[in-house]
């Protein structure tokens, strides 16, 4: 197993790095020598797991399934790349890519997958929520009464910046985690994840993020039908809907209907990138190449970043990982079947249910799974897990059928 987790904790490794950082500027200090080294670690984690599939001769996911759709999507990318402006760079972003499906296509391979799996999801919750802690000094002094929305935050030992989107991603994905885990510990456990639900919704709110609220409102619904309706969620919802109000509506709306809606200049994005898609329709120009050819400009929708990543070839397959992923979800009856699953399983199918639910709804506005980043490495467990964790209960009811 713990070879599982380490190819996992290098695809991590190269979060907030990337080519940029490999110059001859990165021998000036040991920490941007780090900096440089571990915008490869990613690489270095796919290499041994295809090293790893060719000598045990492991089988890909299958095609049907959300992970091999997603193996289609990347290897169409690389390929794509070869198209690329700048074809060593597309080829870079290409690999970190499937660095995270092919460790995760290991672990399907192996017949206590779900045990591995949950190891690798709490990895996900333990960055998730180590990062949260890190910015509350920053959150404390900052504060959000009366004053401009903090557009980055300073990530520790100067290893970059996040933007306030991000920030509110992560701050979600720890409310929500804590939020499941606090109803299911008891003792002294339960009162941590309390400890982390008040300070996780101050950063959240802070951050004015509307794609983490519209999260917020979509993963609570989700809760909330998992649950069946208990009497507590009239106790929260009026709390949710009230936060969801003041931060959306009054602090970032400016008590302005449009600027809530407003796509803060992504539609002009967008039509670039619609230009340079219609040159190569079918397979596109390869990953990154958002970047390369939009002067640096990220694209904010996962389906326009698919389509120039790797044009309609690639967007089918993206499009229907997507659609698989909640088809297993609705065709399982999943958000209605919570006690047909054990008491260990149910709080990682609550979260992967609620966090899947998010980064959906993200994917409208933000580049959700489409490229290396913190929201594939979140997306892809999730999906997995919901995955696994059906065709396990499925077994289960044939054996006693």
């Amino acid at each position: 197993m713990s070879l599982y987790l380490f190819l996992w904790i290098l695809i991590w490794g190269g979060m907030y790095s990337g080519l940029y950082n490999v110059s001859s500027a990165m021998f000036s200090s040991p920490l941007t020598l780090f900096q440089g080294i571990r915008a490869f670690f990613p690489l270095i984690s796919l290499y041994l797991s295809i090293l790893w599939f060719v000598l045990k001769r492991e089988k890909l996911p299958s095609f049907s399934s959300p992970l091999g759709l997603f193996l289609a999507y990347g290897l169409t990318g690389v390929l794509a790349s070869l198209a690329s402006p700048n074809k060593e760079i597309s080829l870079y972003w290409g690999g970190m890519y499937l660095a995270p499906i092919f460790g995760l296509a290991l672990v399907a391979n192996h017949e206590e997958a779900l045990r591995i799996l949950k190891r690798i999801i709490w990895i996900n919750y333990v960055v998730a929520i180590g990062l949260t802690v890190m910015f509350f000094p920053e959150m404390w002094r900052i504060g959000f009464m009366g004053q401009m929305r903090q557009m980055f935050y300073s990530l520790p030992f100067g290893l970059g910046v996040i933007r306030a989107n991000g920030v509110g991603r992560l701050a979600l994905i720890t409310l929500t985690v804590s939020s499941v885990r606090f109803l299911y510990k008891r003792g002294a456990k339960h009162y941590f994840w309390l400890g982390l639900i008040i300070p996780g919704l101050y950063l959240l709110a802070q951050s004015q993020s509307r794609t983490a609220l519209l999260g917020l409102a979509v993963s609570s619904l989700l809760f909330a039908l998992i649950w069946q309706l208990r009497w507590q969620f009239f106790l929260i919802g009026p709390g949710v809907a009230y936060l969801l109000y003041v931060v959306g509506y009054k602090w970032r709306a400016q008590e302005k209907l449009a600027m809530l809606f407003t796509l803060t200049g992504r539609e002009f994005t967008w039509k670039q990138a619609l230009e340079y898609i219609k040159q190569s329709p079918l397979l596109g120009w390869g990953f990154h190449t958002d970047r390369l050819l939009l002067n640096s400009q990220h694209i904010h929708n996962s389906y326009i970043h698919a389509m120039i990543h790797g044009g309609l070839v690639a967007t089918l397959f993206f499009v229907a990982a997507i659609i698989k992923t909640w088809t297993i979800i609705f065709r399982e009856k999943l958000i209605w079947r919570l006690n047909d699953f054990t008491f260990q399983d149910q709080p990682y199918l609550i979260e992967s249910i609620c966090l899947l639910g998010f980064l959906t709804s993200r994917s409208l506005f933000e580049s959700t799974a489409a490229f290396y980043g913190v929201d594939l490495l979140f997306f892809l467990p999730a999906a997995l897990f919901i995955e696994l964790v059906s065709q396990q209960n499925r077994a289960l009811g044939e054996d006693a059928g």
